[in-house]
Formats: C-alpha cells, sequence, structure tokens
C-alpha cells in the first residue's frame, strides 16, 4: 500500500501534528507558529474562556492548562454526564473558529486560538468538528452556519488538477484573517489537501445534520448561491471515481481508501436527504441517492467480499491483506462501517467484538507527540463506534478515562477538532433520540 499523505487521516495527522510541534517549538517561543493543541482562546470562542496568554514552547503538557467548565464524572463508579461532554466539546471546537473579519472569517482551526501565530485549518478535521456544535445546537448553530459560508467561499474553480469544487488547506493569521494556501510537500507553489472525496462527503454530511437540527435555518440554505455550491461539492466526489466505483484520494493520488470512500457514500446520502426533503427536488434526491448505493455496492464488492483477510474489510482496493495486528489503518479502519451502519447487524457485531479483542486498552489512551498507536491516539472515534454498536460500558470508560488523560489537562496534542467532533458525537449518542 502506498503511504497515506493525508494528515487529515488518523494516524498519519497525528504524526504530523507531532513532528511539526516539535520542530516549530522555539518559533512558538517568539509568537511566530501555534502547535496544534493547547491553544487559548484569541480570536474564537463563545465561553467563558480564560485570558489569552502567549504562546509557549511545546512540551507534552501545554503551558496553560484549560479548566473544564463542569466536572464530568471523574471516578471510574461514576456515571459520565453525557449531555456536558456535548456541550465541552462543542465549546472547544467553537474556540478553534475564526472570528476576526476577512477571507478567513468562520473557518475553525485544527485546535484552541491563542495569540497572533498562524493557525492551520484541514477542512476534513473541520467539517467533524463542527459536527459538536451541531450536537450542542442553540447558540453553536450560528457559528456552525458561519463555518459553512467559508467552506462553500473557497470551493475552488478549479483547482490545480482542473477538478470543480474541492477545497484546499489553509495557514490563517486569528487577528487579521488574512490567509495563504498550505503547500504540497516539496513545492513552494502548488496548494495541498488531504483529500477530495472524504472532505466534500464530511462537508455535506455536516451540512445535513445542521439541517436536521434546525429546521428553520434550513429552510435559509435553499439559495440559488448555496445550492449551486453544494452542487459542485457532490460532483468533486464523483470527479475521481474509478472504474471499480469508488473514489480515489485526490485527483492525482489514485489509492482507494476505505475510510473515505464510506465519507463520501455517506455524504451522498446525506445530501439525497437534503435534496428531497429541505430543497424539495426529488429528481435530484433520486440521483444522489443512486450514486450512494453504487458506492455502497462498491465497498461491499470490492473491499468487503474482496478482501483478503476473512471478517475484515480492505484497508484500500490496493491493500486487500488487512490484520488485526496492525493498529492504523487497519484495524481503525474497521470501524468506519460500523459507525456507517453498512454490512448486517451480525457484521458490525462481529468486527467489534475483534476489535475490543485485539486492542482491549484503547480506552486509556494518553497524549504522547509522533505515536501512532492505541495507547497514544484520542481514539474519540472507537468512542463513536462503542457507542453506534451499543457497548455503553466500553463508551462510559473511555469518557470517563479521556476526561482525566486528555480534557483535564487541556486536550494537548495530537488531539485536535474532529477529535472532540467525534467525542460529542459518541456521547450524543449515548443519551439516545431527544
Amino acid at each position: 500500500m502506498p503511504t497515506d499523505p493525508r494528515r487529515g487521516r488518523a494516524a498519519a495527522r497525528r504524526v504530523a501534528v507531532g513532528l511539526a510541534v516539535v520542530a516549530c517549538t522555539g518559533l512558538a517561543v517568539l509568537g511566530l507558529v501555534h502547535p496544534a493543541g493547547g491553544r487559548p482562546v484569541g480570536a474564537g470562542g463563545v465561553g467563558p474562556a480564560g485570558p489569552a496568554t502567549p504562546a509557549a514552547a511545546a512540551t507534552s503538557r501545554p503551558a496553560h492548562v484549560e479548566q473544564p467548565r463542569r466536572m464530568q464524572g471523574g471516578g471510574p463508579a461514576q456515571v459520565p454526564d453525557l449531555a456536558a461532554i456535548v456541550e465541552d466539546e462543542a465549546y472547544w471546537v467553537s474556540t478553534a473558529q475564526l472570528t476576526c473579519a476577512g477571507e478567513g472569517a468562520g473557518a475553525i482551526a485544527e485546535a484552541r486560538i491563542v495569540g497572533t501565530g498562524l493557525v492551520s485549518v484541514h477542512p476534513y478535521e473541520a467539517n467533524i468538528g463542527a459536527r459538536a456544535m451541531v450536537a450542542a445546537g442553540g447558540r453553536y448553530l450560528p457559528m456552525v452556519r458561519h463555518y459553512l459560508d467559508w467552506y462553500l467561499s473557497r470551493l475552488n474553480a478549479p483547482d490545480t488538477s482542473g477538478v470543480d469544487g474541492t477545497v484546499y488547506d489553509y495557514d490563517y493569521d486569528p487577528v487579521t484573517c488574512a490567509g495563504r494556501f498550505q503547500q504540497r510537500p516539496g513545492s513552494t507553489m502548488v496548494p495541498t489537501y488531504d483529500s477530495t472525496d472524504a472532505y466534500a462527503g464530511t462537508f455535506l454530511t455536516l451540512v445535513t445534520h445542521y439541517a436536521r437540527a434546525d429546521p428553520a435555518a434550513a429552510r435559509a440554505l435553499d439559495t440559488p448561491q448555496l445550492r449551486a455550491g453544494l452542487v459542485r461539492v457532490a460532483d468533486a466526489i464523483g470527479a475521481t471515481r474509478t472504474p471499480s466505483g469508488l473514489t480515489a484520494a485526490t485527483p492525482t493520488y489514485d489509492a482507494e481508501y476505505l475510510l473515505d470512500n464510506i465519507e463520501a457514500q455517506q455524504g451522498l446520502a446525506d445530501y439525497a436527504w437534503l435534496l428531497g426533503t429541505v430543497f424539495a427536488d426529488p429528481a435530484a434526491a433520486s440521483v444522489r441517492a443512486a450514486e450512494a448505493a453504487a458506492m455502497g455496492e462498491a465497498i461491499e464488492r470490492v473491499l468487503w467480499a474482496g478482501s483478503h483477510t476473512p471478517g475484515l474489510y480492505a484497508v484500500a482496493a490496493d491493500d486487500l491483506d488487512p490484520s488485526w495486528d496492525v493498529w492504523f489503518p487497519d484495524s481503525l479502519a474497521q470501524l468506519w462501517p460500523v459507525m456507517a451502519g453498512l454490512g448486517d447487524e451480525d457484521r458490525r457485531s462481529a468486527l467489534w467484538a475483534a476489535f475490543s479483542a485485539r486492542w482491549p486498552g484503547w480506552a486509556d489512551s494518553t497524549p504522547r507527540y509522533g505515536a501512532v498507536s492505541p495507547d497514544h491516539d484520542p481514539n474519540s472515534s472507537v468512542a463513536h463506534a462503542a457507542a453506534v454498536v451499543g457497548d455503553r460500558a466500553a463508551l462510559d470508560a473511555y469518557l470517563r478515562s479521556s476526561q482525566t488523560r486528555w480534557v483535564d489537562p487541556g486536550r494537548p496534542p495530537p488531539w485536535t477538532v474532529d477529535d472532540s467532533g467525534f467525542r460529542a458525537l459518541a456521547a450524543q449518542v449515548g443519551l439516545g433520540p431527544r
């Protein structure tokens, strides 16, 4: 399998974040660069944040420790306060949103913003992080709409590969909102993104959940300009579709990943709902639903039935030999079909049981820069899978452990906004229908 170049994917992104923090320590002291994590609020946020502090040298524990606004059941015998967890993760994501005026207004950075150094914006992470704000609802929904507007304002027409509707990664000044493209490694001129299919899919899912959370606000989405933007986003998924029926990660990187394809497939299915329910366009909804169904069939045929390891999904169309002995991407990838509801219930239950048996200590991970392992990844996506399959004991264990090991110390790197998104979603599922 080729090396995954997309920092938006769990392990590859975590290595990049950790190494970048270490490399930039000296610059952070001068306020020129901010490590991706442990950032007290400087330009965004809506809650009772403490005063902004200058960026400090990167360590395994940030100099400024964010104090949680509510305790959420710290002892092993206590039941986590799920509603408080949703609210607190939404708040932390809100502190990563740029509130300045300019082209970056509304963008969501990788982690909480502090000071005046450039902040990194990865749309994939932001799309999932914003789901925490949708889950909390109320005052956070206008912030989500602000982010949706930023994303749509950044659509490439076309990008450097000739594809319309994609979005690059950015660095922004959180004071002026002036920004610049992040550059492809080895180039000083070519902008970059981690993927095009997953960015588009997770964005369409975010828009749809936003619409479901606030039907009144959803009606405001039904404008010619916004609808045209969503068409371009959805078409960006099809732009990298291969003869197999799966999508390639980017126009120039032809790996057909399980994770990306599930996120793209789910995004198209959600978009079909939006078209039919909110936009009252059944013909367009039927077309997008058919696209989603075709992708689902391709995932089943190529990545499940085509896997060389019975009982596991292939990681990608060019990596058909997954193993439970590999944490990332092999084992973690098995949880995306679980979260998406692919396959039958027995298959999803078997995948979760096998994952839990192979990686029993996942709930007790602790921060460490540059490590890619169940012991040092945030693992909030695993908690979301636990919630979806109904393993309440595992969910509660993670929420208690992560409160002590990640949240109370200030959500240090490699925690980013997508980890808050998954943690909030896990708690939301645990709460049940409301």
